[in-house]
This record gives C-alpha cells, structure tokens and sequence, in this order.
C-alpha cells in the first residue's frame, strides 16, 4: 500500500512540475514592440495558365496581326485589343502575351520598321506609345 501511494504522490509531483514549466515557458518575457516594422508576407500570386489554343480552332487575323505575331517567334503568343492608326496603317498598339510572359503588356508595332517595342515599365516607353494617337509624326 505504501508504494502505490508513492507512485501517486510520484505523478501527481511530475504532472504538477510539468504544468509549471510548461506554464513558465508561456510567460516568458517578450520583446517590447515599440519601434517595431511589422511586415506581413503577401500570399503570392498564382500565374494564370496561358491557354493553348485549340487546333480546330483557327482565328481570323489581320496582315498587320500576322507580321506582328510573327516578329514575336512564339506559337503561343496572343494579341488582343489591336488598333492601327487609320492615318499610319504600318502603326498598331495593343497588348501582347508570351509563353515566356503570362501577363498581357502594352506594345507599339512599326511595321515600316518591323520593330516591336514592348512596355518594361519605364517612363521611355510613354515617348514611344505617343505614336498611337491619330495626327503623330510617324518616326
């Protein structure tokens, strides 16, 4: 009978001790936050899958869509939202997407030139989306 009861007093002793370390380790002493920059991670964003287009599928494209789909070099590539100057038909703008580029970017297409300039974001290529609008200089 007595070693039951020292078994008892045993684990009540270990529970009790286990319940005070755990208890300790909760209330630890943090950090002060004051000062602190708090940075959040973003969730990242999923690339939407380009679609590959059927092959029954066929559709119709202008010359000028062709020539520029052809500079490009990439059978998954896709134009949308293409406009040619009436003024300066060998001038388009639009927005263009890659195997390599999900994301659809603005373009200017100088036909004359053969030139197709892609927006990188940065201010030059404001000077050469200019050329877009009716009445422009064509370089």
């Amino acid at each position: 009978m007595a070693r039951i009861s020292l078994i008892v007093a045993f684990l009540i002793l270990a529970a009790v001790a286990a319940a005070a370390f755990f208890a300790w380790l909760g209330s630890a002493p943090r950090a002060p936050d004051a000062g602190a920059v708090v940075i959040r991670p973003v969730a990242p964003r999923e690339a939407a899958p380009v679609p590959t287009p059927a092959p029954s599928a066929s559709p119709t494209r202008s010359a000028m869509e062709a020539a520029i789909l052809d500079s490009m070099a990439d059978p998954r590539a896709e134009l949308r939202d293409v406009v040619t100057r009436r003024d300066a038909p060998q001038i388009a703008c639009g927005e263009k997407r890659t195997s390599r580029d999900p994301v659809f970017r603005r373009f200017v297409w100088l036909g004359h030139l053969k030139m197709l300039a892609t927006d990188d974001g940065s201010r030059d290529f404001g000077n050469i989306l200019a050329v877009c609008r009716e009445g422009q200089p064509v370089p």
